[in-house]
């Protein structure tokens, strides 16, 4: 009896390794994959990976000879040991080789290549976990409970492990983990030889993290990135952390960077200066140009057009949202602006201003500069000082692009409700400066940005929005000077003088109306009822974004995604590739759905005759039940992410209290199920109306409460953010275990927990493309409904499965 409990504990502490280890590598894929290329080719890639679990629980469902019975404990060593083993060399793999665009047969051959070569060390681990809860002989809340509990517990310690390594040594040390799974199956199975060499794999897998790390030139790192070799002389600085990869180059003599010089600008203003390259990820790029005598050195930052507002608002409290290589507080401190508050999301950008690069850069020992390492909203909303000119230029690293898991960080800062909170910071005639991308031809991004300017001054109480916003412009570069009073004669006047001095394109302003089309049909439009039917009726998704539906990049229409009859080549820049990554996103849900479609029929070919002895009614309701709570899960889990993402701000803390809070209170949730009796009770089959309910009770109660705290502290967010994320997730850790208890329950004529477990892991694999889809076209409260009404259709699978 001692022996059979601890068996059990063994098989729990390895089913939490392994949960955990599994969870610490999909976020490591995200991030690498993200530095190797574009973030919508990884999304593609992520996605096709994540369907290795899915392979392998069918792979246990297909050939249930491989894992009979008696074999259980030592399969469950090896197969994790095996995913131990292929995790660094799958990413090996995949580092060594170029992610590239799909642009014909072959280069999308090439990407599903890697994504099958990501995939193998999740199907080795996709074996382990399907073993575990449907043949291992354990509770099914209990064993799911404790999956989840491990899961969380890998979202939480990926924080502190990229803080400390590089990404390819957290993935040896992650693969570690793994190993130490591997040895606690083999103690409770008794193998002790798959004991010692899990043992000495853990061992070799740490020291080779501590040696990769503490080489000059880590051997396994990213070789390419996106699709140029990388040469690590140009790197004298890489750090990671679970956002992005920030990496510096050495000193070189080189020529200002501006983002649009004005046209007179003298020779002079263009000189050499000793320059470092900040880049995010490989491809955000962010120059530092060496501090000198002080601000007073840098007057070519006076020529570019993302600098304007200091002509005319040059002194008082300034705020500067981005402070990357420090461009933009130079410019404010030139201008004789003081303090000069720079909020940096990156907190590795922070730290290299204060630390390493302190000498360098000046910034951050100049008085009067407040360098914050926080979201820029989320401080703003509980920043209380009031601001002559807050600046945002530029800010994308491009990842709000690709529908990567923290592309709220970026979209969260152009939406109508941020800009409202913005202009609550200004002094009355302060102005909020924003650039952007301009493409003469088709200046979509442009006519949006002053469409959300617009928006968020009528929402304010303003009858003519015309009298607060100029727009001027040069080269690829269009700048808004947004204010909440109308611009004075006198600000007109030094505008105009200062435009033409200078040299920039007056786009809009309050007595010049635009010259191009859609431009000048946006400024004359008199109501927010007319900018939403003229917004309704342009080729591209020009709406002002809003909280629910916050993706200011994503300006491509359904019917553009699925049919692909709009040239995105000539309607964006083609280095950003904003529409093109929208594209991607569906190519990539629709190769999900393909292969979750295999995956549910293959298995029914190959075990028709056995299947053929299950009653149909039971097997479709089993199918529908674990399709739908994988979907379910996924579609509230992004509406949560969402939600909470952008009421908490910095990405690092969405991910450890979002998604290790959801996965941890599912896991509760799971280990509570087994206090629901549905093999006996008459009504125990409605117990989906449970989450179903708290699902909708957590969308109603999301906007008025993150509203009502949207100033508070850290703490207070954190609160209510766990406070609104736990009923849900709660519900939602019902559904798995007591739908393997009904489905065993029923004593069919073959075990389909594998294939179900695979079915639902597909489900989800599709649902978080959908999901996100559904955001991009309805909002995030529509993705939280649906999410609610996949859990209310379980109720025929319920009432079906559970009689006798």
């Amino acid at each position: 009896m001692d022996d059979d409990r601890q068996g059990r504990r063994t098989l729990y502490v390895g089913i939490f390794l392994v949960a955990q280890a599994t969870l610490i590598l999909e976020i490591l894929l995200t991030r690498i994959t993200s530095v190797i290329a574009w973030y919508h080719l990884a999304f593609f890639v992520i996605a096709l990976a994540m369907l290795g679990m899915t392979a392998g629980a069918v792979l246990v469902f297909l050939r249930p000879g491989w894992f009979a019975p008696a074999a259980i404990g030592r399969r469950l060593a090896e197969t994790s040991l095996w995913g131990a083993i292929v995790s660094p060399l799958a990413l090996a793999w995949v580092m060594a080789s170029p992610l590239v665009p799909v642009t014909d047969f072959m280069s999308f051959f090439a990407l599903v290549g890697t994504g099958a070569a990501l995939a193998l060390p999740f199907a080795f681990f996709g074996v382990t976990l399907t073993l575990a809860l449907t043949r291992a002989g354990l509770p099914p809340g209990r064993a799911y409970g404790v999956d989840l509990v491990g899961a969380a517990a890998g979202a939480l310690a990926v924080i502190p492990l990229l803080d400390r390594l590089d990404g390819g040594s957290a993935v040896l040390a992650a693969a570690a983990v793994a190993a130490l799974g591997a040895a606690a199956f083999a103690i409770g199975a008794r193998e002790r030889g798959l004991l010692v060499r899990a043992g000495i794999a853990a061992t070799l897998l740490i020291g080779l993290a501590g040696l990769n790390h503490a080489a000059e030139v880590p051997p396994l790192r990213p070789a390419w990135v996106k699709g140029q070799r990388e040469d690590p002389a140009t790197l004298e600085i890489v750090t990671w952390n679970t956002h992005s990869r920030v990496d510096v180059s050495p000193v070189l003599l080189e020529a200002p960077m501006f983002w649009g010089a004005g046209r007179n600008m003298p020779p002079e203003a263009i000189t050499p200066r000793p320059t470092r390259t900040l880049r995010i990820d490989g491809a955000a790029a962010t120059p530092m140009v060496e501090l000198g005598a002080g601000p007073a050195d840098h007057a070519y930052l006076d020529w570019d057009v993302a600098t304007f507002a200091h002509r005319l608002r040059p002194l008082g409290p300034a705020a500067v949202i981005g402070v990357g290589g420090g461009r933009d507080v130079l410019a404010a401190l030139r201008s004789g602006h003081a303090p000069v508050v720079g909020v940096e999301l990156n907190r590795d950008i922070v730290d290299l201003h204060r630390g390493r690069l302190r000498d360098f850069s000046g910034i951050a020992g100049l008085e009067g500069v407040e360098l914050v390492a926080d979201e820029a909203r989320s401080f703003l909303t509980r920043d209380r000082r009031s601001y002559a000119v807050i600046t945002m230029s530029l800010i994308d690293t491009w990842a709000a692009t690709g529908a990567g898991a923290y592309s709220l960080s970026e979209n969260g800062l152009y939406t109508v409700e941020a800009w409202e909170r913005f202009l609550d910071r200004l002094d009355p005639d302060g102005i909020f400066t924003v650039s952007r991308w301009y493409l003469r031809g088709a200046p979509g991004e442009t006519a949006r940005m002053i469409a959300l300017a617009m928006e968020a001054l009528w929402r304010r109480g303003v009858a003519d929005p015309r009298a607060h916003i100029i727009v001027l412009q040069e080269k690829r570069t269009a700048t808004l000077l947004l204010s909440p009073t109308p611009f004075s004669d006198a600000d007109l006047d030094q505008m105009q003088r200062e435009a033409v001095r200078l040299g920039f394109n007056m786009l809009m302003t309050p007595r010049k109306a635009p010259i191009h089309p859609l431009l000048a049909e946006l400024a004359a439009l008199p109501s927010r009822d007319a900018l939403a039917r003229w917004a309704d009726a342009q080729l591209l998704d020009l709406t002002p974004p809003t909280d629910a539906r916050p993706f200011f990049f994503s300006m491509l229409r359904p019917q553009t995604w699925l049919f692909g009859q709009v040239d995105t080549e000539g309607l964006d820049h083609g280095f950003l590739g904003n529409l093109r990554a929208t594209q991607t996103l569906v190519y990539a849900t629709l190769a999900s759905l393909l292969l979750t479609v295999i995956a549910l029929l293959v298995p029914l070919g190959l075990r028709r005759r056995e299947l053929a002895g299950v009653p149909r009614g039971a097997l479709l309701a089993a199918c529908a039940y674990f399709g739908l709570i994988g979907l379910g899960f996924m579609f509230v889990e992004i509406g949560l992410l969402s939600v909470v993402g952008v009421f908490l701000g910095h990405p690092t803390l969405a991910l450890a209290v979002v998604l290790g809070g959801i996965i941890l209170a599912t896991g509760v949730g799971s280990l509570l199920s087994s206090r629901i009796p549905v093999e006996e009770g008459r009504r125990a089959w409605l117990y989906p109306l449970i989450p179903a309910l708290l699902i909708v009770a957590a969308r109603l109660a999301a906007e008025p409460l993150t509203d009502a705290f949207a100033a508070s502290g850290a703490g207070a967010r954190i609160g209510l953010s766990l406070a609104l994320i736990a009923p849900p997730a709660l519900g939602m850790g019902l559904g798995f275990p007591l739908g393997l208890r009904l489905v065993s329950a029923r004593a069919l004529a073959v075990d389909l927990g594998p294939w179900l477990w695979g079915i639902n892991g597909a489900f989800g694999v599709c649902a978080s493309g959908l999901a996100l889809a559904v955001s991009m076209i309805a909002g995030v409260p529509t993705t939280m409904t649906i999410g609610a009404l996949c859990y209310l259709a379980l109720l025929p699978a319920t009432a079906l499965l559970s009689r006798r």
